[in-house]
């Protein structure tokens, strides 16, 4: 408890003893329980010098000359401040200085964390018109197969509600669950019984015309989808026709499916050709995510044709026809990712992140609204404070908290960063798996412990290595579906199998040996006593024999971690 000053005492001694000891107690601005202790001593020092004094002026003329003998009030206040700090404890002196700098840390850290958290984004330039340039080609909109594609998504949802509306029960499966038209029409052709498949029949025959729009749009030239954005932000852009884009595939499927089994060969792989051609549409330099549904779509359409040719007996002829249209097919475009627009991605957040210029630091409410999505935030930030502690409910502890507000990379880092990574996966776009996986080593390192200490990169970096290696999938599918359809041709001309996919190329019936991107060799041919098979190596880079996975219930995968990827004989 602090000690009390003795103002009792003071108030018995002269009136100049006692306003100069004030003085000095006042100019000392130390703690009151020194203040005391010297004030104690002042007024004992100052008695013992009246004690011999008679009262009145006596008493005052002598406490006048102590005084004049203390000298200047102010001055003897410092020295007894000085002197008092000299002699305290090493401890006290320690623990004074501590509490000293953490009051100037905290002062610090609430400036800075003021200035950081009220950083703003400056807006430049407009990323989802720079988007719409690069995927628009210098042509007539008559000529963008676009406009009919959508139509005939917007054709197939009104007449499958329509269906659903008029059907709304459901429809019976064999272990009597149910199912409605819209789930029906997703399911593998197998996987229906006769009603079914007669009631998707139908369907198709009252809806020729969106068969007819797909087709037409094909026969287009090219493809631009115009991207539009609610929010400006190129993270943002609409895509609402890519689902109906996947479900118009799918229809295509069923109907050469359809055609196949009333053995109408030419209609069935044209509607397949029809397929091939939808999907490659979508790729070239649109965003990562419409290449990947045109990458899906073609991968509909190569299984699809196996699946076919497994079941059906086709004449040489009709699949002749068919591996020339394939084969034009894929020679016509390129097969690599394209990251010309999903670059811009890249770009139009680093604006939205940081602060202006190239030291711009980061902006958390932009981190907040990335790291998180809409569900998983309970209120929105209205002030600095509720920004602080948003982004310290987000981060994990208290060290990442502490790397974002002062060591995380700047703006122009990470842009140069980012730049370089997307130009080593344009780098790895033209390069096969084969050939990535015999290089992988530093520089994946080096990339992987960049994204640990850059969240922005984190967060806005897709896995583009594995969408690098969907694209070749899609290459080998087509090469492994025209390799099979010469064997097959060969087959019928000659009287059986050739002993070797050179045979083929021998022959006539192949252009090229058809490579596997994960061996770097021709696909894997071997001729067995009245059939072959076909395969690449696949993901795990082992011949294991053309032994394709398959999982718990039995079920085979044509891509996955093990095994081979087996394209003939098709897998049930």
């Amino acid at each position: 408890m602090a000690k009390k000053l003795p103002k009792a005492e003071l108030a018995k001694l002269p009136g100049c003893a006692a306003e100069f000891i004030r003085l000095v107690i006042k100019k000392m601005r130390y703690r009151k329980k020194v203040r005391a202790d010297v004030m104690a001593e002042l007024i004992a020092h100052f008695e013992d010098g009246l004690n011999d004094c008679a009262a009145g002026e006596e008493k005052e003329r002598k406490a006048q000359e102590l005084v004049a003998e203390f000298g200047d009030a102010k001055l003897l206040g410092v020295l007894l401040r000085r002197a008092k700090k000299r002699c305290r404890p090493l401890w006290r002196t320690v623990a004074a200085r501590t509490f000293q700098a953490a009051a100037v840390l905290i002062l610090f850290l609430i400036v800075y964390a003021v200035w950081f958290l009220s950083g703003k984004a400056v807006i430049d330039t407009d990323y989802v018109a720079r988007a719409n340039e690069i995927v628009r080609p210098v042509a007539d909109e008559s000529l963008n197969a676009a406009s009919l594609y959508n139509k005939a998504t917007e054709l197939y949802e009104q007449s499958v509600e329509a269906y659903n509306k008029e059907y709304e029960s459901g429809f019976e499966l064999p272990e009597n669950s149910r199912v409605t038209f819209w789930v029906l029409l997703e399911k593998n052709y197998s996987e229906t019984n006769t009603e079914q498949k007669q009631l998707i029949q139908k369907w198709m025959d009252e809806n020729e015309q969106l068969f007819d729009l797909v087709l037409a749009g094909t026969q287009r030239p090219y493809y631009w989808h115009k991207y539009e954005s609610k929010d400006g932000k190129l993270l943002s852009i609409l895509m609402p026709n890519l689902s109906g884009y996947r479900r118009l595939a799918k229809a295509l499927r069923w109907r050469a499916y359809f055609h196949a089994e009333d053995g109408q060969y030419k209609d069935a792989l044209t509607d397949m050709i029809t397929c091939c051609r939808f999907g490659r549409h979508l790729t070239g330099d649109t965003v990562l995510i419409e290449q990947l549904v045109g990458i899906a779509i073609t991968g509909l359409a190569n299984s699809t044709i196996r699946d076919i040719l497994s079941e059906h007996q086709i004449d040489s002829g009709t699949l002749a026809e068919l591996q020339g249209e394939f084969e034009e097919i894929a020679d016509n475009k390129s097969f690599a990712i394209s990251f010309k627009t999903e670059r811009l991605l890249l770009y139009d957040e680093l604006q939205r992140c940081f602060t202006a210029g190239p030291d711009g630091h980061i902006i958390p409410k932009r981190i907040i609204e990335l790291s998180s999505s809409e569900s998983e935030i309970n209120f929105y930030p209205e002030s600095i404070l509720d920004e602080l502690l948003l982004l310290l409910s987000k981060a994990t502890n208290i060290r990442s908290v502490a790397y974002l507000l002062f060591l995380h990379p700047d703006r122009q880092e990470t842009l140069k960063s980012g730049n370089a990574f997307y130009d080593y996966c344009e780098e790895l776009a033209l390069q096969t798996p084969a050939k990535t996986h015999a290089s992988m080593g530093e520089r994946d390192a080096e990339f992987k412990e960049l994204f640990q200490k850059n969240f922005i990169l984190s967060v806005l970096m897709p896995a583009l290595e594995k969408v690098i290696e969907i694209s070749y999938r899609a290459c080998t599918d087509y090469k492994a579906t025209s390799a099979i359809i010469a064997a097959l041709r060969y087959k019928q001309d000659k009287g059986n199998y050739p002993g070797g996919l050179e045979e083929l190329v021998a022959s006539d019936y192949l252009k090229k040996l058809p490579m596997d991107s994960w061996s770097d060799r021709p696909l894997v041919y071997r001729k067995t006593d009245d059939d072959f098979t076909l395969y690449s190596v696949g993901y795990n880079f082992i011949d294991d024999g053309g032994q394709v996975y398959r999982n718990d219930k039995g079920s085979p995968r044509l891509w996955a971690e093990e095994g081979d990827a087996v394209f003939w004989p098709v897998a049930k």
